[in-house]
C-alpha cells in the first residue's frame, strides 16, 4: 500500500460522487443540490463518509440519505481497488456545490444550460496531515432537470 494511492481512490471517488454517473447509486447529488435551490437554500452540501452524516439539514432527504449509504457501502471495495486500507480513513467528506445563477445556454443549445458543480474534499488517512482535493466540472443539463432534478431509480426491495 503506498500512501500515493489514496490521493488517487479519494479524487476518483469524489469525483464519481459529484458526476452524473449511475453506477454507483440510482441517486445524484446535483438532485441535492437542486432541492437545496427549490427550498430558497444555498445549494450547497457536505457528506461526511466517517460519521455517516449529512449537512446542512436542510439536505437530508430519503434520496440524499441513499445516495450516502450507495457510496458508502461502494468505499471497501474502490480502496481495495487502489490497494488502500479503509480501516486507515480518518476523515472523507465531500463539500459539493452549484451555482446555478450563474448557469448559462451554450450557443447552439436550445433546451440545456451549463452549470459548474464543484467538490471540494477533505480527507485524511494513516496518521498524516488533512489533505483537500478541489474538482470543478462543467455539466450540461436539460432546462427542466436543473428546476426538478435528475432522474433517479429506485431499487426495488
Amino acid at each position: 500500500m503506498k500512501f500515493k494511492n489514496y490521493r488517487s481512490a479519494i479524487h476518483n471517488f469524489a469525483h464519481s460522487f459529484q458526476s452524473n454517473d449511475y453506477t454507483h447509486s440510482g441517486r445524484l447529488a446535483i438532485n441535492v443540490l437542486v432541492h437545496l435551490k427549490n427550498q430558497s437554500f444555498n445549494p450547497i452540501a457536505t457528506f461526511d463518509f466517517v460519521n455517516k452524516a449529512i449537512e446542512p439539514e436542510e439536505a437530508i432527504t430519503l434520496s440524499s440519505k441513499q445516495l450516502l449509504k450507495d457510496y458508502i457501502n461502494w468505499l471497501p471495495t474502490h480502496f481495495e481497488n487502489h490497494n488502500c486500507d479503509i480501516t486507515k480513513l480518518e476523515k472523507l467528506q465531500i463539500t459539493i456545490s452549484a451555482n446555478f445563477d450563474r448557469a448559462f445556454r451554450p450557443q447552439g443549445m436550445i433546451d440545456c444550460k451549463q452549470i459548474n458543480i464543484s467538490t471540494r474534499t477533505n480527507w485524511k488517512a494513516d496518521n498524516r496531515k488533512e489533505e483537500i482535493i478541489e474538482i470543478s466540472l462543467d455539466e450540461l443539463f436539460n432546462d427542466e432537470f436543473l428546476a426538478t432534478g435528475m432522474p433517479e431509480f429506485v431499487s426495488n426491495p
